[in-house]
């Protein structure tokens, strides 16, 4: 009955989004009440989870967004983003820069969250979309799907940091089949996306286009207030991107028992909220002569209004995902494992991909199902490495409304939601099946 009321719920909530117009900030809490009062949690403490998974979802990425977005602001504003643009499309090339940016998520989203990385790259994604005339979702999703890969199954991200501690799997060892298996699923997703996703043209397209096309460089002469365009300042503008990813990579790597003063320093500098402080000080830099104290309010503003709606929907989905995880439904799909277990080698792929279509977070999910599988393991006849493998990648399977990315890549390009679940949602498949075939491939090289 709870597996049916969630179900339910769920297609309530794409049906109230996409054929009702609904907004997605009052359908997602008005069928997570729903959902609270229908699995017998009762009203009030339905209300109290709702407002619980909200407050706990923003209190760490309202701050981070809104920082994230002053340094997309300023990059825009001095003309970094497009100097960033032109350098990775001369390296890359417009054929390949799907590749390039794959890629790039792949690396930095290892000691990154993945909305943090996207909302960090935006400007520079949007920028490479416009110069490059390629369609913002393909190269967008391009971007995701490295970010994601590498989310999902690459330590010390803390999803399989994780499960490699509840399955006391060998870490080295998950590394290496992992590397392997994120590549293999982020080329599912780079497939999906290049030759479908990089079709889908939005109205979004046709703004960013004409945006860039209108800051060139008569633009720049025209506009006292902007600093000039040098061929030297293209490093100046990635400094406020890559420097929070390098220190909070740095940080990451730092044990917690280390308890040295610049380990201390280090895990203090690391954290999201001052790397990210640290590279709106370096993007402001960019204003060189012409920086004045106003910009730094005028870009905040901004930066805020950007991020209001961007927050509270993130806020709803965590909310709505809150509530799923308190009703006691994992607890019933936990009572079905021994039956379950019949699948044998696939059990942890297909329960992942379960919690993930479920509560739409990763993390939730790949902790839940090493959980359950932990105790199974010698009935499973599979190493604790390679089913780390199998249940990062059932993680991906499939992401829709009720994941934060997905109102995020909504609110950021203003891609209606009908069009991501095509999209993005049908790209988690496709990485979570590109995964599932690297562990066979493995398996059957002798891995078990």
């Amino acid at each position: 009955m709870q597996l049916f009321i969630l179900f339910s719920c769920v297609v309530l909530l794409l049906l109230s989004i996409s054929r009702w117009n609904v907004h997605p900030f009052l359908a997602l809490l008005a069928v997570g009440l729903l959902y609270g009062i229908g699995s017998g949690l009762g009203g009030l403490e339905s209300v109290d989870l709702l407002m619980e998974g909200f407050a706990k979802t923003l209190q760490w990425i309202g701050v981070i967004m809104v920082l994230g977005a002053m340094i997309g602001e300023i990059a825009n504003e001095t003309g970094g983003a497009e100097r960033i643009a032109k350098s990775t499309l001369k390296l890359a090339g417009e054929k390949r820069l799907p590749y390039a940016m794959g890629l790039t998520g792949y690396i930095i989203s290892i000691p990154v969250f993945v909305d943090v990385a996207y909302i960090m790259m935006q400007t520079v994604t949007e920028a490479l979309a416009a110069k490059s005339k390629q369609n913002i979702l393909g190269v967008g999703l391009s971007l995701a799907t490295g970010l994601t890969a590498t989310h999902a199954l690459m330590p010390p991200t803390p999803g399989p940091l994780a499960v490699a501690g509840i399955l006391e799997g060998q870490l080295g060892r998950i590394i290496l089949i992992n590397f392997f298996v994120a590549f293999s699923a982020m080329a599912g997703g780079l497939a999906w996306a290049m030759f479908y996703c990089r079709r889908i043209e939005l109205p979004y397209d046709r703004e960013l286009r004409n945006q860039f096309a209108s800051s060139n460089d008569n633009a720049l002469a025209e506009n006292d207030d902007r600093p000039k365009q040098t061929s030297g300042s293209t490093w100046l503008a990635m400094l406020p991107i890559f420097v929070p990813l390098v220190l909070i990579a740095i940080s990451s790597f730092i044990g917690t028992d280390n308890a040295g003063p610049a380990s201390i320093t280090m895990k203090f500098l690391g954290t999201p909220l001052v790397a990210l402080s640290i590279g709106v000080i370096l993007a402001l830099a960019q204003y060189g002569r012409n920086f004045r104290m106003s910009n730094i309010s005028n870009v905040a503003e901004r930066a805020i209004e950007k991020a209001a709606l961007v927050i509270m929907i993130t806020g709803a989905g965590g909310a709505f995902g809150h509530i799923i995880k308190n009703s006691g439904v994992t607890e019933t799909i936990s009572a079905y494992a021994s039956d379950l277990g019949a699948f044998g080698f696939l059990f942890p792929f297909v329960l992942a991909s379960i919690f993930t279509t479920t509560t739409g977070s990763i993390t939730v999910s790949m902790i839940t199902t090493a959980s359950i599988v932990a105790p199974l393991m010698s009935s499973l006849g599979i190493s604790p490495e390679m089913t780390a493998a199998l249940i990062g990648s059932g993680s991906f399977c499939v992401f829709h409304v009720n994941s934060s990315f997905f109102w995020l890549l909504n609110r950021l390009h203003h891609a209606p939601p009908s069009v991501l679940l095509k999209t993005f949602t049908v790209q988690s498949l496709c990485m979570g099946l590109g995964g599932l075939a690297a562990v066979l491939v493995l398996r059957m090289c002798g891995l078990k």
